[in-house]
């Protein structure tokens, strides 16, 4: 019996690697949410003041749901200015991509390159068992994938509040 419970765990180690979402899967899967026409909308929106009086920060959040299920959202900055006709700077622009509670894909587009560029993270479950150990866990954005896993479990945690108080 010992004998072959060794022989089944390799297998079952092989088996579950190749079962995490590939690449061409999570792509699969964010096109099949994108040509959804049945998703609805909830959108949260708050202005937050800067050092200058003159220029607030608009940060603006869109959820995107299946059957009460999350599968998207929409997570944008702006920079307004009270006395410009230049309304409306992005500053930042991040799309969050879930599959049953779980986060797949972050698209974030990065400003400060000229022309600005698309960052992708591809994400499976490694990476959230991975954010979820304790050295990875309030990192900046500067440690990369890290940043946007927080903010994307924490922006479903935030829909399921909502969904929750309605």
């Amino acid at each position: 019996m010992k004998k072959t419970m060794l022989l089944l765990l390799p297998l079952s180690l092989y088996i579950f690697a190749y079962s995490q979402p590939s690449i061409k899967k999570i792509d699969s899967l964010v096109k099949v949410i994108e040509s959804k026409k049945d998703l609805a909308l909830k959108a949260l929106s708050d202005t937050f003041p800067t050092a200058n009086p003159k220029v607030v920060t608009i940060e603006s959040v869109k959820f995107y749901s299946s059957k009460n299920k999350l599968v998207k959202v929409v997570f944008s900055g702006y920079y307004h200015r009270k006395d410009s006709v230049m309304n409306n700077i992005v500053t930042d622009s991040d799309v969050y991509y879930f599959n049953d509670d779980v986060l797949i894909k972050v698209i974030s587009k990065d400003y400060d390159l000229s022309p600005p560029k698309d960052l992708q993270f591809y994400l499976n479950e490694k990476h959230l068992k991975k954010y979820l150990a304790k050295e990875t866990q309030f990192s900046d954005k500067f440690d990369g994938s890290n940043y946007f896993i927080e903010l994307g479990y924490n922006l479903l945690a935030e829909f399921k509040y909502l969904t929750k108080n309605k």
